[in-house]
């Protein structure tokens, strides 16, 4: 497989890449792997099909259509409202049982009852074990892989980012391969 670059999670800065190590086939088997975990599979089962940010996941409402809702947590604070995302594939929303199954640590239903020391304290913890399923892996990198798939498979590139909750300029600055 061709080894695509991705920034880091922690920086913005696109000079700063690592390698991805899997195939879009391996992250989807991931996501069959993990969603028995009672903690932490349901929500890296979500990272993985719909793209959103990790802390957006306590938020993730989906829908048997394949389509979800989260809430924006983006660079403005005062724009915390919800957005449509979308999973990919389309499929594995019913074969992995997504919205009959959900198990999420904590569920937020707006941006107010949001509690950070709550969500620090979950997604460090969630951040240890999922380094112990693929030690090379970051949360985030998962995000990453949906961009990927999601554009390989013909979305536009506007679409992919208005899921993501990223203007184009955003999403062309951070996803520069695609």
């Amino acid at each position: 497989m061709y080894k695509k670059q991705r920034p880091h999670s922690n920086s913005k800065d696109i000079s700063s890449k690592e390698k991805l190590n899997l195939s879009q086939d391996e992250i989807l088997e991931l996501a069959v792997k993990v969603i028995v975990h009672p903690s932490y599979g349901w929500i890296t089962t979500a990272l993985i099909l719909y793209g959103c940010r990790p802390l957006e996941t306590f938020s993730l409402i989906p829908a048997s259509n394949g389509t979800a809702s989260v809430i924006n947590f983006n660079e403005n604070p005062l724009k915390k409202i919800r957005r449509k995302v979308l999973a990919n594939p389309l499929d594995f929303v019913e074969k992995l049982n997504i919205c009959d199954q959900v198990s999420q640590p904590v569920f937020y239903e707006n941006s107010y009852d949001y509690n950070s020391v709550e969500l620090s304290n979950i997604i460090t913890n969630w951040n240890c074990w999922f380094k112990t399923i693929n030690c090379d892996l970051e949360l985030e990198s998962l995000r990453w892989y949906w961009a990927e798939r999601t554009i390989n498979n013909g979305l536009s590139i506007e679409s992919a980012a208005k899921y993501m909750g990223l203007t184009y300029d955003q999403f062309i600055k951070i996803y520069k391969e695609f």
